[in-house]
C-alpha cells in the first residue's frame, strides 16, 4: 500500500522550473531521507505533497485520496494525517503563546476549532513534550525559546495530531550536535514504535537516520538518485551534488561527510 503518491508533478515560476517530478511513491512504513543543495525542490517537493505549494501541477494522492478532488475542509483535514512539518520561520519575541500551548494546537486542530481539549488531550500534549525533553520549558514563553528549542515544541505539536506520515523539513535546524543526536535517535524510535512513515528533508548526511532505507537525491528540481542510502552516498556522487570534494565515512547505518583534503593530510 502507498501512503503517498506522486504522478506529473511540476512547479514553475517565472518561466523556471522549480520541481519537475514524473513519478513518486512512498510505500506504508517506509521512510525516505531527501538530500540536495539549497534550491535543488526539496522543500518544493514537501509542500507538493501535502498541496500547499502554489502553481503546482500534476496528480498528488495522499492517504489513498487525490488531493485535488477534495474541497479545502477535507484538504485541511488529510494534511493533519500527513504531520507536516515545515522549516522554521522565528515568530516574533512577544508571540504571547507558551510553548506547551503551541504543542496544544495540534490536537486543537485535531478535534476542531472552538471545541475545548478534553483531560485525554492534555495528557497527550505534556507526553510528548516530556518524550522531546521540553518539560522545563513548557511555561516559557514560545518566542523566548532559541530555535533549536522551538524545532522541538513543533515537532511535537505534529507528534500530538497521531500523524499517519511524517513530512519534515529539515527538522535539524538550528540544532547543536547534542540535540541533533537526539531528534536522529527519536527518529529512530518513532520508527520502531509507530511504524511511521517518514520522509525527511535534509542537508547533512550525519542527519539520515538508521531506519532509513531509501535516499532521495535532487538537483535542480529533478531527483536524481534514488535507492538505499549505502548505495547512493559514494565520495563521487556527494561530490558531485555539492560542489566540494567530500569523503564520505560509514559507521553502522550511520554516514558522515568529511572534506577529502583532511584525509590527505592525515595520510
Amino acid at each position: 500500500m502507498s501512503i503517498l503518491r506522486l504522478k506529473g508533478v511540476c512547479v514553475t515560476r517565472h518561466g523556471r522550473t522549480l520541481l519537475d517530478v514524473s513519478s513518486l511513491e512512498v510505500p506504508a512504513g517506509q521512510v525516505i531521507a531527501i538530500m540536495g543543495p539549497n534550491g535543488a525542490g526539496k522543500s518544493t517537493l514537501l509542500r507538493s505533497c501535502v498541496g500547499l505549494q502554489q502553481g503546482m501541477s500534476g496528480h498528488v494522492e495522499l492517504l489513498g485520496t487525490p488531493l485535488h478532488s477534495q474541497n479545502a475542509v477535507r484538504r485541511t483535514r488529510m494534511r493533519r494525517l500527513a504531520g507536516y512539518l515545515p522549516q522554521l520561520v522565528a515568530p516574533p519575541g512577544d508571540l504571547p503563546l507558551t510553548a506547551r500551548e503551541i504543542v496544544a494546537i495540534g490536537r486543537t486542530g485535531l478535534r476542531g476549532l472552538c471545541r475545548p481539549l478534553t483531560t485525554t488531550d492534555w495528557q497527550c500534549v505534556d507526553q510528548w513534550i516530556e518524550r522531546l525533553g521540553l518539560g522545563a520549558l513548557a511555561r516559557r514563553s514560545y518566542g523566548e525559546l532559541s530555535g533549536g528549542q522551538q524545532r522541538r515544541v513543533l515537532l511535537a505539536r505534529v507528534l500530538v495530531q497521531q500523524p499517519k506520515l511524517l513530512l519534515l523539513d529539515e527538522p535539524a535546524a538550528h540544532l547543536d550536535i547534542g540535540a541533533r543526536e537526539d531528534l536522529v535517535r527519536l527518529i529512530d524510535e518513532l520508527y520502531g514504535e509507530l511504524k511511521l512513515s517518514i520522509v525527511l528533508v535534509c542537508h547533512e548526511v550525519e542527519v539520515v537516520p538508521t531506519c532509513c532505507s531509501r535516499l532521495l537525491l535532487m538537483s535542480e528540481g529533478r531527483i536524481i538518485a534514488d535507492g538505499p542510502p549505502a548505495g547512493i552516498l559514494s565520495d563521487a556522487v556527494v561530490s558531485e551534488l555539492f560542489r566540494a570534494s567530500l569523503r564520505i565515512i560509514r559507521a553502522g547505518n550511520r554516514f558522515a561527510a568529511i572534506p577529502a583534503t583532511v584525509l590527505q593530510r592525515a595520510s
